[in-house]
């Protein structure tokens, strides 16, 4: 299951879980990115195209149809400015094509080289060798304007329709571009064009990006201040 989870605060303390007031038939997923609007409530951020400001991650559930809290007046975000995030990612990209040695995913951005290197690739399904399904696969190197991901020899070759989990490494930290997935709790590899997102840590061999909102409605970014 995808969505943000609070980690930690940048400058220590506990997380600030505050309840905020939501209309009652509105859906909105435990991790995702919220926003606020005066008068209304919780409301969920754009998605795709990111760009905030947030007020925080929602810390529960509220899908507008549930009786108790799910359809209450009421939502728990948390919304620490300082908040880093973690993410589990499952938004799955799909490669264009491949071999022993590479997985190409041609729409993949940034295009920018080396991004991806210390990154991880976890294999859900290779069509030419099925051993290699569940593998986590260290990232070596990549070629941003193809989208090349390159990793050591395996013993089957990567192709099109091949799919994987992907995770950034330490080369990508600071990285902004990127777009949230449709629905609001997943990072989109292949959609670019925001700055809303920042990329803060990342732990590899666990599967785990971190993240902070560049853009919140209790920070001093400029985004915050301009919106």
């Amino acid at each position: 299951m995808a969505g943000f989870s609070f980690a930690k605060n940048q400058n220590g303390g506990t997380p600030t879980r505050q309840p905020l007031l939501i209309v009652y038939n509105t859906a909105i997923e435990k991790g995702e990115i919220v926003g606020f609007t005066p008068g209304t409530g919780v409301v969920a951020v754009t998605a795709g195209n990111y760009a905030g400001p947030a007020i925080g991650v929602a810390d529960e559930a509220h899908d507008g149809s549930t009786a108790g809290r799910q359809v209450g007046t009421e939502i728990f975000v948390i919304t620490n400015p300082d908040a880093i995030f973690a993410l589990n990612s499952t938004n799955i990209i799909t490669a264009t094509s491949g071999s022993t040695t590479t997985f190409v995913v041609s729409g993949l951005l940034p295009q920018t080289n080396n991004l991806w290197t210390g990154g991880m690739l976890y294999i859900i399904a290779c069509a030419a060798d099925s051993t290699l399904n569940g593998k986590m696969i260290p990232i070596t190197g990549s070629t941003g304007s193809s989208g090349t991901l390159t990793v050591a020899t395996q013993t089957g070759a990567f192709a099109s329709g091949d799919t994987a989990y992907l995770c950034p490494g330490p080369a990508a930290i600071t990285e902004h571009a990127w777009d949230l997935a449709s629905d609001g709790d997943d990072v989109d590899w292949d959609s670019d064009g925001a700055f809303g997102l920042q990329l803060v840590g990342s732990a590899p061999k666990k599967m785990i990006s971190y993240w902070s909102l560049r853009g919140h409605y209790f920070g001093n970014s400029v985004i915050a201040l301009v919106a």
